[in-house]
């Protein structure tokens, strides 16, 4: 068993304008063994997420925000939640601007591991990278909380390691604001942060699109949308690939797959 885990940032107000019906129908196509979805904030009403969870044909969490909620949904056919500590949503609301969605769950018909598989949606701060970086401190926290056999994903926001530099000069002001180091004298040149990357590889978490040397796009210029692993899960990685969802966000769909069998449990640690 292979499990697919896909991540789309929906581009708020996908349930207003007709969008959200075919994404569902993209999703349904993908069939992904889990899906994380980012800017989804209409399904903070319970009647709103029923829906979503019976239009997808899965089960869904969606996660406390201030601001466009994030939201994890698993296939119960193949993955099945923890039964001491299925979710964790505890710093959603105080720590981060968008919040998270964490699930820890097992594959079906896998042999289980010391520990399950922690799969975090996240969104980080849109509007300063270093305000990010403080919300990917907590995200690796969270992602080792459980053990280490984790997973975030999710829109991360913010330039990875690795990436080429952008041509800040075709983007507008506010986002070189955002998403550039500070500099002396205004004019120096732009020059993007990669604090957020620094803090999860200093996290000991793997980029997973960077590490097979894909650096492709996922939002104009930038490939803001990521996945990051635990050093358990980085063996079990075995494709990563984008999404194309045409007209029906501004961000492509990131998508992974894990071969369970190949997850090195020899990275499991106890939290402390």
């Amino acid at each position: 068993m292979t499990l697919t885990i896909m991540s789309q940032n929906v581009q708020v107000g996908a349930d207003r304008d007709g969008r959200w019906g075919k994404l569902v129908n993209v999703f349904r196509d993908v069939r992904p063994d889990l899906l994380l979805l980012q800017e989804a904030d209409w399904l903070a009403d319970p009647a709103e997420a029923g829906a979503a969870s019976t239009a997808l044909g899965m089960q869904l969490l969606v996660g406390p925000s201030r601001q466009f909620n994030t939201a994890v949904a698993w296939n119960p056919d193949t993955v099945v939640l923890d039964e001491t500590k299925a979710s964790d949503t505890r710093y959603a609301l105080s720590d981060l601007h968008h919040g998270y969605t964490l699930i820890n769950v097992w594959p079906r018909d896998t042999p289980r591991w010391p520990v399950p598989l922690t799969v975090i949606s996240a969104h980080l701060h849109p509007f300063s990278v270093e305000a990010a970086a403080m919300e990917a401190q907590v995200l690796v926290n969270r992602a080792w909380r459980y053990g280490g056999i984790g997973i975030l994903g999710g829109d991360i926001n913010h330039l990875p390691l690795g990436d080429a530099e952008p041509d800040w000069s075709a983007v507008e002001p506010h986002v070189r604001s955002e998403r550039c180091r500070r500099r002396e004298n205004p004019g120096d040149p732009w020059v993007g942060s990669r604090l957020v990357g620094q803090v999860l590889q200093d996290g000991g978490l793997t980029d997973a699109a960077g590490h097979r040397g894909d650096h492709r796009p996922t939002v104009a210029m930038f490939r803001f949308d990521q996945y990051h692993v635990t050093p358990a899960v980085a063996p079990a990685v075995t494709d990563y690939d984008l999404v194309d969802v045409g007209t029906y966000s501004d961000h492509d769909g990131v998508l992974i797959r894990v071969d369970p069998h190949r997850v090195d449990i020899t990275a499991v640690r106890t939290y402390v």
